[in-house]
Protein backbone atom coordinates (compact mmCIF):
# COMPACT_ATOMS: atom_id res chain seq x y z
CA UNK A 1 0.00 0.00 0.00
CA UNK A 2 2.82 2.39 0.89
CA UNK A 3 4.60 1.76 -2.45
CA UNK A 4 1.40 2.52 -4.38
CA UNK A 5 0.99 5.82 -2.54
CA UNK A 6 4.60 6.83 -3.18
CA UNK A 7 4.26 5.89 -6.85
CA UNK A 8 1.06 7.92 -7.11
CA UNK A 9 2.70 10.97 -5.51
CA UNK A 10 5.74 10.75 -7.79
CA UNK A 11 3.49 10.44 -10.84
CA UNK A 12 1.48 13.46 -9.72
CA UNK A 13 4.58 15.63 -9.22
CA UNK A 14 6.04 14.64 -12.60
CA UNK A 15 2.69 15.28 -14.28
CA UNK A 16 2.38 18.76 -12.77
CA UNK A 17 5.90 19.76 -13.79
CA UNK A 18 5.29 18.48 -17.33
CA UNK A 19 2.05 20.43 -17.57
CA UNK A 20 3.81 23.60 -16.40
CA UNK A 21 6.32 23.20 -19.24
CA UNK A 22 3.52 22.66 -21.75
CA UNK A 23 1.65 25.72 -20.46
CA UNK A 24 4.76 27.86 -20.91
CA UNK A 25 5.21 26.58 -24.48
CA UNK A 26 1.56 27.26 -25.32
CA UNK A 27 1.49 30.78 -23.89
CA UNK A 28 4.70 31.83 -25.66
CA UNK A 29 3.95 30.15 -28.99
CA UNK A 30 4.79 32.52 -31.84
CA UNK A 31 6.89 34.84 -29.67
CA UNK A 32 10.30 35.66 -31.10
CA UNK A 33 13.39 34.97 -29.04
CA UNK A 34 15.95 37.77 -28.89
CA UNK A 35 19.55 36.96 -28.08
CA UNK A 36 21.16 39.47 -25.70
CA UNK A 37 23.84 41.66 -27.25
CA UNK A 38 25.96 41.08 -24.14
CA UNK A 39 25.81 38.80 -21.11
CA UNK A 40 28.17 38.48 -18.17
CA UNK A 41 28.52 37.66 -14.47
CA UNK A 42 29.36 40.13 -11.72
CA UNK A 43 31.09 38.68 -8.65
CA UNK A 44 29.69 40.40 -5.55
CA UNK A 45 30.68 39.01 -2.17
CA UNK A 46 30.10 35.42 -3.19
CA UNK A 47 26.87 36.07 -5.12
CA UNK A 48 27.11 35.77 -8.88
CA UNK A 49 24.83 38.29 -10.53
CA UNK A 50 23.89 37.52 -14.14
CA UNK A 51 23.50 40.55 -16.43
CA UNK A 52 21.95 40.59 -19.90
CA UNK A 53 21.95 43.63 -22.19
CA UNK A 54 19.96 44.19 -25.38
CA UNK A 55 18.62 46.89 -27.68
CA UNK A 56 14.80 46.86 -27.75
CA UNK A 57 13.28 46.08 -31.16
CA UNK A 58 10.86 49.04 -30.97
CA UNK A 59 13.49 51.59 -29.84
CA UNK A 60 16.97 51.26 -31.37
CA UNK A 61 18.06 54.40 -29.48
CA UNK A 62 17.84 52.65 -26.09
CA UNK A 63 19.69 49.87 -24.32
CA UNK A 64 18.15 47.69 -21.63
CA UNK A 65 19.81 45.61 -18.93
CA UNK A 66 18.39 42.78 -16.84
CA UNK A 67 20.28 41.74 -13.72
CA UNK A 68 19.30 38.57 -11.88
CA UNK A 69 20.57 37.11 -8.64
CA UNK A 70 19.35 34.24 -6.51
CA UNK A 71 16.91 36.46 -4.58
CA UNK A 72 15.98 39.41 -6.83
CA UNK A 73 16.24 40.78 -10.35
CA UNK A 74 15.47 43.97 -12.17
CA UNK A 75 15.37 45.73 -15.53
CA UNK A 76 16.63 49.19 -16.44
CA UNK A 77 16.67 50.93 -19.81
CA UNK A 78 18.51 54.07 -20.82
CA UNK A 79 19.02 56.19 -23.94
CA UNK A 80 22.24 55.54 -25.87
CA UNK A 81 22.09 58.97 -27.57
CA UNK A 82 22.92 60.96 -24.42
Amino acid sequence: MKIKLITLLITLVVSLSTQAGLWEKMTTMGATTVKPSSEYLIETAGWNIRVYEWIPADNPNARCMFAAGSQKGGVACYSIND
